[in-house]
């Protein structure tokens, strides 16, 4: 005789008779042995503590010639399966077949205790869940009611045919039909939710890019709420999305935006949007995103904000930067970040958020590796692919980096840096004079700018400046590229044509350096005109 549910835990089975040792299916642990209570039953009360085997074979009832599942409902489940026992019929006479089918019956009854239990807490996610999970042990996939009876007829009748000896309160009825609410979110709970949904995608993040990032998502959903209003990703349609475009057009024609930054706003929510979309698994074929191609053109004559950062004049770097130090008032290591990304063309961050693993002073060619990182405290993420690159030191670059070994522990991982220097620099009066008729503005980034001036004016291919600076070569070629890596070696041999002078280092000059080039090259083989 079975015992009653109440003598029942989701740990182990005591009478006082028997301790039986749990068995585990998924992530539930519960006590499920017929012969092991059938063996007490005969020998008595000393019999003793019997393990319980965890094979298929505990759950099998041969009734005839025919096998059956039965196991005991798990205490866990009482509240939403009112029997405290399962007996099926595996409909086979085969012992292998019914073993392999008493896998997926047990499986198939946890998926639907546990959608029973989502749909009783009244959670849409949690019931979206349990019901895609409980198709999938059907061999089903979800499909909105109204989908399926304006789909072929052959389907709705299989799938009404599935759940035909089931009973009306089984979960398993309104998945199969597609009666199951898609789940929903606000912007406010997407721009949360973002960090999880794209976990892979930020894993390099630091503590300062992470921030950044997340702050892009809850400035968006602020601002969805205040110029359109509370909306949930799917109930926002159209015309709000055209109304969220011309809010920032409007802001971009008046000037209290730049068009980039204005085109920033509007991709955040579509990505919103479509990560909503990939969490739910809604297939791509229903997949609605009315802010899909919205882009706020820029107007004649508009200047890109990136474009008013003037590039910073060579003397003033090579004068003022590099030789009077100027930054050491700020601090010295602000001084030596903005030295090094002058001369080598790296973006501060760059420099600032190198670990100490990739600052390598001792090679043969001292140089710096920019890559990212992904695990640990000094974990970081470059701003495109094409960022990754070595960097070679000579002259003041060196000399700088020499002063920090270890790297940039003050700013690393932090958002000071670029505030802090630029801040400095006007308080001061430290920037040079914009020339006359110029409305744009120097920034420290300027720098880098500059960076491609100087490569420029040395007659260095658009390829060289592109493997120099770390832009895109795929895009400048209009193709994806072959080919391995500009060489170290190459690499200090350009650098030096655009490196300023100290009193201990003097660079080659220019038509030298390009023949050695040439030389390197064709050591390797390359025949050259």
């Amino acid at each position: 005789m079975v015992p009653r549910r109440g003598t029942l835990s989701s740990g182990q089975l005591v009478s006082s008779r028997l301790q039986i040792a749990p068995v585990s299916l998924g992530d539930t642990a519960w006590p499920c042995n017929w012969a092991a209570r059938s063996l007490t039953a005969r020998c008595g009360a000393d019999c003793g503590a019997i393990p319980v085997p965890t094979n298929n074979a505990d759950y099998l009832d041969l009734r005839g010639k025919t096998y059956y599942l039965r196991m005991r409902v798990p205490a866990e489940f009482a509240d939403v399966e009112p029997l405290t026992e399962i007996n099926r019929s595996l409909k086979t006479r085969d012992r292998i077949e019914a073993e392999a089918q008493c896998t997926i019956m047990r499986a198939a009854l946890f998926n639907d205790w546990r959608a029973r239990r989502a749909g009783k807490a009244a959670d849409t996610r949690a019931i979206f869940d349990a019901s895609i999970e409980l198709l999938k042990g059907w061999g089903m996939s979800f499909s909105p009611m109204e989908e399926l009876l304006t789909g072929p007829i052959d389907e709705i009748l299989s799938r009404i045919e599935a759940v035909a000896n089931l009973a009306p309160s089984s979960p398993a009825v309104p998945a199969v039909l597609g009666a199951v609410d898609l789940p929903d979110a606000t912007f406010e709970e997407m721009a949360e939710r973002m960090p999880v949904l794209k976990a892979a995608t930020i894993r390099a993040k630091n503590a300062r890019q992470l921030r950044e990032w997340c702050g892009n998502y809850k400035r968006a959903a602020k601002d969805v709420a205040t110029h359109i209003g509370q909306r949930t990703v799917l109930t926002i349609n159209e015309q709000d999305a055209t109304n969220y475009e011309a809010f920032w057009k409007k802001c971009a024609q008046t000037g209290k935006v730049s068009t980039n930054y204005a085109n920033k706003q509007v991709r955040y929510v579509r990505q919103m949007i479509d990560a909503h979309f990939e969490d739910i698994r809604l297939p791509k074929s229903k997949r609605i995103n009315a802010f899909l191609g919205l882009k706020v053109e820029k107007l004649p004559g508009e200047d890109d904000e990136e474009r008013k950062k003037l590039p910073l004049p060579e003397w003033w770097i090579r004068d003022r930067l590099v030789r009077d130090k100027i930054l050491e008032g700020q601090d010295q290591e602000a001084s030596d970040i903005a030295i090094i990304a002058a001369i080598c063309g790296c973006r501060a961050s760059e420099i600032y958020d190198l670990p100490e693993t990739d600052i390598h002073l001792d090679h043969e060619i001292p140089h710096l590796m920019l890559r990212a990182v992904q695990e640990g405290p000094e974990r970081r993420q470059l701003k495109c692919q094409s960022a990754k690159r070595a960097v070679v030191l000579l002259g003041p670059a060196l000399e700088a980096m020499l002063r920090h070994p270890h790297g940039f522990t003050k700013y690393r991982g932090k958002a000071a840096y670029s505030g802090n220097v630029n801040g400095y620099l006007r308080d001061n009066n430290l920037f040079p004079a914009l020339p006359e008729g110029e409305d744009g503005h120097y920034v420290i980034s300027g720098t880098r700018h500059s960076f491609e001036d100087r490569m420029i004016a040395v007659k260095m291919s658009n390829e060289e400046r592109a493997f120099m600076i770390g832009h895109s070569i795929a895009r400048l070629r209009g193709r994806p590229v072959y080919g391995s890596n500009l060489e170290l070696s190459v690499r200090a041999l350009l650098q030096e044509m655009i490196t300023f002078e100290t009193p201990d280092w003097k660079r080659r000059p220019v038509a030298r350096l390009s023949k050695e080039i040439d030389r390197l090259l064709e050591k390797k083989g390359h025949h050259l005109r």
